[in-house]
């Protein structure tokens, strides 16, 4: 039961920033200073950690003043994945708004305040992805937004790494946020069922877009919310063989049962069989070149879907069952079609090596 001075703290919360940490201590310290520098007032930061090693202990130290007061820290006993852990984190927020952000960016002194213009200024606004820019090349973009293509990969509106002259600066409706640095209204969030525990890690965002679409919302770009991301830190923190596994794996896996359960039936005999065609030649693309590893792990992410398809049929049945909009009229907004080429050319000379949201 909520005290009356919980009660008097919570109404001054209008937003609540959600930070996912796994053994990123010197990372997310960053992370948190940079959110509490910002000009937005009336927020609280909840540090979700992944079971790290010895990560909650030092972030007290570090905070101890303002522990329970502007900082809330929920400590997991072991790693249940990003996605889980920002279910958790949203449990015990208070904001009408949620704002995530992974724990190696830094934000923008009005990377907030200018997402809740924007909110504010359209209803129908469920979600907002910030502009995401290198932290180490400040003028290079590290994501502005994501589409579907014609065969459920994902087409990213920049490449990594192409340099920001402002060519992206229009906000525009997009699939879904990504979790690195995005925005979403708790009524949303809730609507579309939170995040998949399933998921783990890697494309639990465009589920979670997806979903945020077909509950009646839509996404939006914001190029004047901008939030600095260190790309590649998983790797360095879980090493190169788990951070293959995670993104073979659990990117094949929630790939597939992201269309499993947002597209509507003919939509999915369409696309889904090209699309695990597609994953295994992948799959045998990475033997060709040695990775016996990559290889199974694909097979791995195909194979999980026919163990728990019963599973992953229930959860199709109440995201179509309460869909508010059709397919024809949201892959008009989410999807566009590039060839083949776009897809390989990815794959063969991808920068993002380990993440398979870059395929």
């Amino acid at each position: 039961m909520k005290t009356k001075a919980a009660d008097n703290y919570s109404k001054k919360i209008i937003l609540s920033v959600v930070v996912v940490n796994y053994n990123g201590y010197k990372y997310v310290v960053k992370c948190i200073e940079s959110i509490l520098k910002s000009s937005f007032k009336g927020s609280e930061i909840v540090i979700v950690d992944n079971g790290s090693s010895d990560d909650v202990r030092l972030l007290k130290r570090k905070f101890g003043s303002i522990i329970g007061k502007k900082i809330k820290i929920v400590s997991l006993n072991k790693n249940f994945g990003p996605a889980y852990a920002r279910n958790e984190g949203v449990r015990v927020s208070n904001g009408e708004y949620i704002g995530f952000l992974d724990n190696d960016t830094i934000v923008d002194k009005n990377w907030a305040s200018e997402a809740i213009k924007i909110f504010k200024s359209d209803g129908k606004i469920g979600a907002i992805q910030c502009k995401l820019l290198l932290k180490n090349k400040k003028r290079s973009i590290d994501y502005v937004g994501e589409y579907i293509g014609q065969n459920g990969f994902l087409v990213q509106r920049a490449g990594t790494g192409e340099l920001d002259n402002g060519q992206y600066d229009q906000i525009v409706e997009i699939l879904a946020a990504k979790s690195a640095g995005m925005f979403i209204t708790r009524k949303a969030f809730a609507k579309a069922g939170g995040f998949d525990p399933d998921y783990f890690i890697y494309v639990e965002e465009t589920d979670l877009g997806w979903r945020t679409w077909l509950a009646g919302f839509k996404i939006v770009f914001s190029p004047l919310s901008v939030v600095y991301h260190e790309f590649g830190t998983s790797t360095i923190i879980l090493g190169k063989s788990k951070n293959e596994y995670n993104s073979k794996f659990h990117g094949v896996k929630n790939y597939i049962l992201t269309l499993i359960k947002n597209l509507d039936t003919p939509n999915l005999l369409r696309i889904l069989p090209t699309h695990i065609m597609l994953w295994l030649g992948l799959a045998w693309y990475t033997l060709f070149r040695g990775s016996w590893n990559a290889f199974i792990y694909i097979h791995f992410g195909v194979i999980w879907n026919m163990i728990h398809l019963r599973r992953s049929l229930h959860k199709r049945m109440y995201v179509q069952t309460n869909r508010k909009i059709t397919d024809s009229v949201l892959l008009n907004k989410i999807m566009k079609k590039r060839n083949i080429w776009y897809f390989i050319s990815k794959v063969v000379n991808r920068k993002k090596v380990g993440n398979a949201e870059s395929f």
